[in-house]
């Protein structure tokens, strides 16, 4: 009885974790006044938006406003670009970078539960 738990638990866990990648929420970075491609991403349960698209060669402004003490997401990383970057509970973090190269490189939490693409056209 107890292994029919935990299966029931792998599995409601693993279908999350399906959700929440099959939902793409999708937002262009706008150009501010400044010449910098600015987003802001929610952090609170996921990330939301979770797909940013921005033009290489232009310097970013990535704001995250996490909304949440989960220890899951006190981190985020974006693979090419090299960035792990600490986000303080209830606070608004701002990453700052110029992406070099076209791709898609994925955003992350530590445990990897929370996830995003960053698209670099």
């Amino acid at each position: 009885m107890r292994l029919v738990g935990i299966i029931l638990i792998l599995v409601v866990i693993g279908l999350y974790a399906l959700w929440l990648r099959v939902q793409r929420r999708q937002e262009t970075a706008v150009v501010g006044t400044s010449g910098v491609q600015e987003a802001t991403v929610v952090v609170k349960g996921a990330y939301t938006p979770n797909v940013i698209t921005v033009q290489a060669g232009k310097p970013v402004a990535l704001t995250f406003d996490r909304q949440e003490d989960a220890e899951c997401s006190r981190f985020v990383t974006i693979d090419g670009v090299h960035i792990r970057q600490d986000l303080p509970a209830h606070q608004q973090t701002t990453i700052r970078f110029t992406p070099e190269k076209a791709g898609e490189f994925s955003f992350t939490c530590d445990m990897g539960m929370y996830q995003g693409q960053l698209i670099v056209e």
